[in-house]
């Protein structure tokens, strides 16, 4: 008896430190899930002193702390040319399966990064009450189809600028709202505006109108406005048939709109560096950014700007367009990487950008709060933005119809062959691209 007893005894004790131990694992291990770190890594094209590179870091840090167990991390690599450096490093991403969590792109590129699958849909993430807080031209630029891949908290809009005392000296009278501003409603026609270039031609004796010419993706950002202002398009809504559209005679008429000013001497056929800021130019297509530089480095420079000039009422259009946010497929934790790109480009994001950059805020309503667009130049910008149409084309070749359209300019501005013959080689470039995709 007293044998069976001691059996019972130790088995009884074993039996309570086998418990402990399951125990003491089990507590181990829910510990190390609840201390598991998830690591979310960003990609942006700004150096981090850049006011637009500080706001990512400060909405990370944000991120975080309002987050458990969340760590951010933004690398900063930065862009130079054209976008390379940067694109260089995500197309090699791409290429290997290695990108990040979120990374910053051209908005125009949306399509083509949503046809390789490699965005996520945010909208399957965030709620409809967070994408209602965004411009529609945002949420367009950032959509394809029915899904929203990608969001910024700011946007831009180019205008032309033009020299107020060579146009006094030339005689040229600027249409005025009674409040004196020269508004959306009252943009120049094409043939207004060849009208008036030729008066100021005659004035300065040389080209009045600044444009730069080189083949890059200026011409899609600055110039196609100019196109899509006659009732034209590129492309189909598929983003790739050009029949009918980039041969269109729409499209035909305001190309030669465009190969007008070139053959009268209005513009030159080569970039002036600083034309406009030195008065060797009377009108200038150039970014929105240059406000600053005219306004801080050229102080005694009287410009103001004036709208897109259009082909056909009803169909005004002008440039518009950023760097977006997005997330990847790549990514661990979809749910946390959609919220962070809301994150990174919030109210608080787009406040800081107007203040520090001058940028249009991207969210409805600080537009009735914004100073620094509610006056006149600025606000010409954005009315541009809120009320023309942006007709750029939507399409997993974007990257070839953007070099198709340069050829197309820079054919025009050197005037190697006829416009027919450039508009039918660039319709043959995008259409041997297109093939692949139908």
């Amino acid at each position: 008896m007293k044998n069976i007893i001691s059996f019972l005894m130790i088995l009884l004790i074993f039996l309570a430190l086998v418990a402990c131990s399951n125990s003491s694992n089990n507590a181990s291990e829910n510990s190390d899930a609840e201390e598991e770190v998830k690591e979310l890594e960003v990609w942006v094209h700004v150096p981090a002193d850049d006011p637009e590179g500080e706001n990512y870091d400060v909405r990370a840090k944000e991120f975080e702390e309002a987050h458990e167990n969340v760590d951010v991390t933004v690398e900063h690599i930065v862009k130079t040319g054209g976008g390379s450096g940067y694109n260089d490093r995500v197309n090699a991403a791409i290429t290997t399966g290695e990108l990040p969590d979120i990374i910053a792109l051209e908005s125009v590129y949306t399509a083509s990064y949503t046809d390789s699958d490699i965005l996520l849909p945010l909208n399957e993430y965030l709620d409809e009450a967070t994408f209602d807080s965004y411009l529609d031209t945002i949420i367009s630029a950032g959509s394809v189809g029915d899904n929203i891949y990608a969001l910024q908290s700011f946007d831009l809009s180019s205008p032309v600028f033009y020299n107020e005392d060579l146009f006094e000296e030339a005689g040229i009278e600027v249409p005025a709202d009674e409040n004196g501003n020269w508004t959306l409603d009252l943009a120049w026609s094409y043939e207004e505006f060849l009208e008036n270039a030729r008066k100021l031609k005659d004035h300065m004796g040389q080209e009045p109108v600044h444009m730069f010419t080189e083949n890059n993706g200026w011409h899609m950002y600055a110039h196609s406005p100019i196109i899509f202002s006659n009732d034209a398009r590129m492309v189909g809504e598929n983003g790739l048939d050009t029949e009918g559209y980039l041969d269109s005679n729409n499209t035909k008429e305001a190309l030669q709109f465009i190969d007008t000013l070139f053959r009268d001497g209005i513009v030159a056929s080569t970039t002036r560096e600083d034309a406009f800021a030195l008065e060797e130019a009377a009108i200038s297509f150039e970014g929105p950014w240059m406000v600053d530089v005219f306004e801080n480095e050229y102080p005694e420079l009287n410009w103001s700007i004036m709208p897109y000039p259009y082909g056909k009422d009803g169909h005004q259009s002008a440039p518009h367009g950023s760097w977006y946010i997005a997330a990847t497929q790549n990514t661990e934790y979809p749910e946390l990487s959609a919220e962070l790109v809301a994150h990174l480009t919030n109210k608080d994001s787009a406040v800081k950008m107007e203040e520090e950059a001058g940028l249009i805020p991207g969210h409805q309503e600080l537009l009735d709060s914004s100073e620094t667009y509610s006056d006149y130049p600025r606000k010409l910008m954005l009315d541009q933005l809120v009320n023309t149409n942006h007709l750029k084309p939507k399409s997993p070749i974007f990257p070839v119809l953007e070099d198709a359209l340069g050829d197309i300019m820079e054919g025009i501005a050197l005037d190697n062959g006829s416009l027919e013959s450039l508009i039918n080689d660039a319709k043959e470039k995008v259409e041997r691209e297109a093939d692949r995709f139908k």
